[in-house]
């Protein structure tokens, strides 16, 4: 017997990778002849960037720049600041990852300084690099056989195919002039930038996005007590090549910036009046086609014996994408110390622990604040609190078997300063996606069996049936065809009623 296959083909995703790189950062520092002397260290900070990840035949090369950031009081009691970059790069041998997508994200698990004398540190940190790399897998199901008297069950399946994967980045560069009401740059405290997608379309094999990456820092100034913050909006205009994307297909972006520097320049006059920004953005594309897949159940042959390969099918459909704003805040005492005011506010978010319950989609997570402000005594301190947050979404689709890919982004921090008391607001976004999934047994090939025999049949045989029993299991034990026992006894459903008598013929 021959049997003919005709199948079709899905993208599911494969990850072939997801694990971490450490990267020490070690270094002496000397200061310049232009910096106060150290009087008391009050943070510091490493702040690493990722300039590429990419695989090249079974090897993942990242290479990145670590900027080690350090505050400190000087003898006049004035905020001080000085920065040094140690650029790196890590391989990791993965078997498979030619022409695999790869995404690497990088945080500090910890910085810390050592004034060896008022001119020289000592500095310790360890950067973890998390690298995630995935492939688009194509499989081939099984959706219609015949031939060799086949009969087939045949039933259907709703997933999510995966047409595209795709990563790049692209950089983002804007010279800008500080406001003429404001003082010149003399050393930047902070800098921090997030990337806001306003507007997504996609076209054959490419996707347009437009947005805003909103960029902050703090500087200080000779000219000024306080330090200044400066917001500057930077509109996104790009066109990503992604194969495999449509008007068809659902499409899912995630946006991240991999690295910002943020230059000090002198304008005509000498002032450092000009700011040089340069952004590298990482864009994440994925699309989806659905599908109502046909696939095989069970088989057998009413001209012989058959050998069914089955196979586990997991389908994951899509059931949405978000981007949510959301906010998170947190009152702090400074006791007897006390607080004047804020000269530096940052945040940088830990891990959230995220759940796919009834009620929805929970995140729970904090931000690790770092103050650096004026106590009581009008003497600058630092201090580190965390503030808490919490994220809800109600899911579209119910029922078990979802999952949910979720970034939190740090949009902005807000600080008020009541007596000796802190309050701390912070706006925050939730981008993601959710999924459902389910598992199906199917029927992957169909090949005759020569050792298996027909049972022996006679022209008519008796059966009484069982409550609810599917016709399609009485005609497979007899080898007849579904279609001829209910001609035979004039059935309208597939099913057959307790005790029923039916007659089955042969073939």
């Amino acid at each position: 017997m021959e049997f003919q296959h005709i199948t079709q083909n899905v993208g599911s995703l494969e990850t072939i990778y997801d694990g971490k790189l450490e990267q020490a950062v070690d270094g002496d520092i000397t200061l310049p002849e232009y910096c106060p002397d150290i009087i008391r260290i009050l943070k510091c900070t490493v702040e690493p960037s990722i300039h590429s990840a990419q695989a090249s035949g079974e090897r993942v090369a990242v290479e990145g720049a670590a900027r080690v950031h350090v505050l400190y009081a000087a003898e006049d009691g004035t905020l001080q600041s000085f920065e040094q970059t140690y650029p790196f790069a890590r391989t990791a041998d993965i078997p498979g990852a030619e022409g695999a997508a790869v995404r690497a994200t990088v945080k500090t698990e910890y910085a810390n300084a050592r004034a060896v004398s008022p001119r020289r540190l000592d500095v310790h940190g360890l950067l973890s690099i998390a690298l995630n790399v995935l492939r688009r897998r194509e499989d081939a199901i099984l959706t219609q056989v015949s031939g060799g008297g086949i009969q087939a069950l045949g039933g259907t399946v709703n997933l999510s195919s995966l047409e595209a994967l795709h990563g790049t980045t692209f950089q983002m560069n804007e010279v800008i002039e500080v406001e003429p009401n404001l003082p010149p740059v003399d050393q930047i405290l902070s800098r921090q930038a997030v990337v806001i997608p306003t507007e997504m379309k996609a076209i054959k094999n490419k996707l347009l996005i437009k947005g805003n990456l909103e960029v902050r820092l703090t500087y200080s100034s000779r000219g000024a007590k306080e330090p200044i913050t400066i917001t500057h909006i930077m509109p996104l205009s790009q066109i990503i090549e992604a194969p495999g994307v449509s008007e068809q297909t659902a499409n899912t972006l995630r946006l991240r910036v991999n690295s910002l520097d943020i230059t000090p320049k002198p304008d005509t006059n000498g002032a450092a009046r000009l700011l040089d920004i340069a952004a590298r953005v990482a864009a994440d594309v994925k699309g989806y086609a659905p599908v109502e897949l046909p696939v095989v159940k069970d088989a057998y042959s009413t001209q012989g014996g058959i050998a069914l390969d089955t196979r586990r099918l997991e389908s994951r459909e899509l059931a949405e994408t978000f981007r949510d704003t959301f906010t998170a805040k947190e009152g702090f005492d400074f006791g007897s110390g006390g607080i004047q005011s804020v000269q530096l506010l940052t945040g940088d978010l830990l891990p959230p622990v995220v759940a796919v319950k009834d009620d929805g989609l929970h995140a729970n997570g904090k931000i690790k604040l770092s103050i650096v402000y004026l106590d009581g005594a009008g003497q600058i301190a630092s201090a580190e609190k965390e503030l808490p947050y919490s994220f809800r979404r109600a899911m579209k689709q119910g029922g078990k078997n979802l999952a949910a890919d979720l970034d939190i982004d740090l949009l902005n921090l807000q600080e008020t300063v009541s007596g000796d008391h802190l309050d701390v607001r912070a706006e925050l976004a939730a981008t993601g996606e959710t999924t459902a999934a389910a598992a199906h047994t199917v029927v992957n090939a169909v090949s005759a069996n020569e050792e298996e025999a027909l049972p022996k049949r006679s022209p008519l045989t008796i059966y009484f049936a069982s409550s609810g029993e599917p016709v399609w299991d009485i005609a497979k034990r007899y080898r007849t065809t579904v279609d001829a026992v209910r001609q035979e006894n004039e059935l309208a459903s597939d099913t057959a009623a307790a005790g029923q008598m039916l007659l089955i013929p042969s073939v």
